[in-house]
């Protein structure tokens, strides 16, 4: 289906909607409308027990012997004994009578909501009175009581003539309000439909500007990029999600390439650690050999002989060197952080002695010095120190692969209160600037045989650790030649887990 067909059917949902809706606006007018009668529908049984009970009330009035609205001076001498005795019962039994009425009404919820719970209260504490009165006047036969019965007739009689006019006062202007309602309604109904019909002339317009056109736009633009033009800019001169489509569209041109890179940097990862495996099983068994020569070496020297260190060396050697094989084994996987105690002043003396013979080999010497007579002052620290081993050993190895003949390589270690640091300084060629940023990147590297992977772990490590590490060629902004690694390392990290 076409994008303007599409159009089109949008437009008939529209007319759909604006159509259901005006039959639910319609039907909403008589809804409130039949709600808006319920005030007097709730109030017919209402009225009716009350009407009831004025009914019993009047009877009761008419065997007490007075008329409506007597006062009690009128009623000393209006029944003589044996009337008293005969109305006496009757009045209770039509007591009883508007007591029944009253529950019935008790059950109606319209009751407490029209005349409030009070009200309803009232009239029956009233009604509970005057039984009251009836029974001791049955039994006593005094002109007080019979005062007082009449007088509380009379009252509730009055209470509910009270209750029905505000009654029928609410159903009025309820009534009256529907009506109001009813022409409010139909107005706004038609002031919806007449504005509805121009918002959908507008629409279109709008739609036409806004959405038609952009498209467009998209969709010439999603053709040079099926091309292969990935130079092509789309134009989409808006800022809501059409716009933002199109810069999208502009972006992913240049992700392309981006892409296209990460998966061959996926690929040579992915080669790189099939060569690895590949490696550490060609080097086990040699290194195997060279350790049970030198441990066959050994405990046949005297106990005394130089050459027994040597050849503990040797051992130590080949031990450090499986432990760096197993990491080559682990470098395409995630980092995995051991976190313990260690003595960082030992790693780094460690890692010394370890390379001291490629130093010596080369003419290169290790000196190892402290910043700012740091001394021991780093017996302890919290982190990995078989990967900072690793990461040591890394800077170690490039600064004697680079380091002239008759030179020497500075070591400096030191420490604050956070963070302790080490600098590995060469006098090699150095590093040229724009390369400061780049010698940390995964595969980068301009030694010819180089895997670019060493610094790439390096800063990995340092990192993972929340310390920093910076390259600076020529150290401290000299004019001579040579290299510096700084790495700051915290003392203890904050998201440690001790194993």
């Amino acid at each position: 289906m076409s994008l303007r067909a599409k159009f089109f059917v949008v437009l008939a949902l529209l007319g759909m909607t604006l159509s259901a809706n005006v039959v639910l606006s319609v039907w909403s007018i008589r809804f409130l409308e039949r709600e808006l009668a319920w005030p007097m529908r709730s109030s017919q049984p209402v009225l009716k027990g009350l009407f009831d009970i004025k009914r019993l009330g009047e009877q009761q009035t008419q065997h007490l012997g007075v008329g409506r609205f007597v006062s009690t001076n009128e009623t000393d001498a209006l029944l003589s004994d044996e009337q008293a005795k005969i109305a006496a019962p009757v009045v209770l039994e039509l007591e009883l009578r508007v007591s029944a009425v009253l529950e019935d009404l008790d059950a109606v919820g319209a009751m407490q909501f029209k005349s409030g719970l009070s009200t309803t209260s009232n009239l029956q504490e009233r009604s509970r009175k005057i039984e009251e009165l009836a029974e001791s006047w049955i039994e006593e036969q005094r002109p007080e009581q019979y005062q007082e019965l009449v007088a509380r007739v009379e009252a509730r009689h009055e209470l509910i003539e009270r209750i029905e006019g505000r009654m029928i006062d609410d159903a009025a202007l309820a009534n009256t309000y529907g009506q109001r309602l009813r022409v409010l309604i139909y107005s706004i109904i038609a002031i919806g439909v007449i504005g509805a019909g121009l918002v959908a002339v507008y629409s279109v317009i709008l739609l036409r500007r806004w959405v038609l056109a952009p498209v467009n736009q998209l969709r010439s633009g999603a053709k040079h990029y099926a091309q292969g033009d990935f130079e092509h800019m789309i134009q989409v001169n808006t800022t809501d999600e059409l716009g933002q489509l199109g810069d999208e569209f502009n972006h992913m041109a240049s992700m392309i390439q981006s892409m296209q890179d990460e998966r061959i940097e996926r690929e040579r990862l992915a080669a790189m650690g099939e060569m690895a495996q590949r490696t550490v099983h060609n080097l086990r068994t040699p290194l195997a050999g060279i350790r049970a020569l030198a441990e066959t070496t050994q405990s046949e020297l005297d106990e005394d002989s130089d050459l027994r260190d040597i050849q503990q060396r040797i051992i130590s050697s080949v031990d450090r060197f499986e432990g760096w094989l197993q990491d080559m084994l682990r470098v395409s996987s995630p980092l995995q952080l051991q976190f313990q105690e260690f003595n960082p002043i030992d790693l780094i003396k460690g890692v010394i002695e370890s390379h001291r013979g490629a130093a010596e080999s080369r003419s290169v010497g290790i000196h190892l010095n402290s910043l700012n007579n740091a001394g021991d002052t780093i017996l302890r620290a919290v982190g990995d120190p078989n990967q900072l081993e690793h990461a040591i050993t890394a800077i170690l190895s490039n600064a004697i692969d680079y380091a002239p003949s008759g030179t020497a390589i500075h070591i400096d270690y030191g420490a604050d209160s956070d963070y302790w640091t080490l600098v590995v300084r060469d006098q090699g060629p150095g590093i040229p600037a724009d390369l400061h940023a780049s010698i940390f990147k995964p595969y980068f590297t301009t030694r010819k045989g180089g895997t670019g992977i060493g610094l790439a772990l390096v800063h990995r490590i340092i990192h993972q650790h929340h310390g920093s590490i910076e390259v600076q060629s020529p150290p401290n902004g000299d004019s001579e030649q040579g290299t510096a690694f700084v790495m700051r390392i915290p003392i203890e990290p904050q998201d440690r887990k001790i194993e």
